[in-house]
């Protein structure tokens, strides 16, 4: 079996326009961080997780759910039910047992722990383009003025199905899957995110540690994180999935680019 639970928090903003699904029963891990200023982003990311929560349910593939999700929030923009360029990022995840697949839009991420804290969704934004381009480093990212600046995101382009980025693997014994929005992987490190992994203490009190140290650190955002962990029924070994980094307790991190 899996256990999954999220937690969020609404750091020093207004409003928390963060959405988040945590149900092993369907399967289903969801962060959904909505954009476009009050009210809007939380209507947006609001339709993206009930959007592809009911379309999974009817048998949808994850492709199909995402892309009709995005088709909502486009509606809702024109139709007065939301408001125009109101968007979200979406990371997803599905699981069947402890195979799992993961999609995403936008610069919410999802990471492996197994040992080593593994980046496995490649940010949809200017700071990553910039640096695949190599005109920046993974260190002097942090500090451009365009940290922010996402080029996909839910409702704000005609997303089709087969645009949708995926991957696939199996959560293994002893793995944890962590999705979460900004809020959290711009506030901690990814060295700091894996020290918390590596401890003995619950899913849940993980979550709590992450979050609050997010918080602690200035909250800036809003702040959610999905974990997922498989239990010793799990497999013991499977496939790596590619990293975009990979971050240790010890300290140490590696960046890849595409294609590495």
């Amino acid at each position: 079996m899996i256990d999954i639970r999220g937690k969020t928090h609404i750091g020093r903003r207004a409003l928390n326009e963060d959405r988040f699904v945590a149900d092993a029963g369907w399967g289903i891990a969801l962060v959904s961080d909505g954009m476009g200023g009050r009210d809007a982003g939380e209507i947006a990311a609001g339709l993206v997780a009930m959007g592809v929560v009911d379309r999974l349910d009817e048998g949808l593939s994850l492709e199909e759910a995402v892309a009709g999700a995005d088709e909502d929030v486009r509606r809702a923009a024109g139709d007065g039910t939301g408001k125009p360029g109101m968007g979200a990022t979406l990371v997803l995840a599905q699981f069947e047992g402890y195979d799992f697949r993961v999609a995403w839009i936008g610069d919410s991420r999802a990471y492996l722990w197994d040992g080593e804290l593994r980046q496995i969704t490649r940010d949809h934004s200017e700071v990553e383009r910039l640096i695949a381009s190599g005109e920046a480093t993974p260190q002097d990212a942090g500090n451009r003025n365009n940290k922010h600046l996402i080029t996909r995101a839910m409702g704000l382009s005609d997303l089709r199905a087969e645009d949708v980025p995926t991957l696939q693997g199996t959560l293994c014994r002893g793995q944890q899957l962590l999705l979460c929005s900004d809020g959290l992987s711009d506030m901690l490190a990814g060295t700091e995110i894996a020290g918390v992994l590596a401890t003995d203490a619950t899913p849940e009190d993980k979550l709590e540690t992450l979050v609050g140290r997010a918080v602690e650190a200035g909250g800036a955002d809003n702040i959610t994180a999905v974990l997922v962990t498989a239990d010793d029924d799990a497999p013991e070994t499977a496939a790596p999935l590619p990293a975009v980094s990979i971050a240790r307790p010890d300290g140490s991190t590696e960046y890849y680019g595409p294609g590495e």
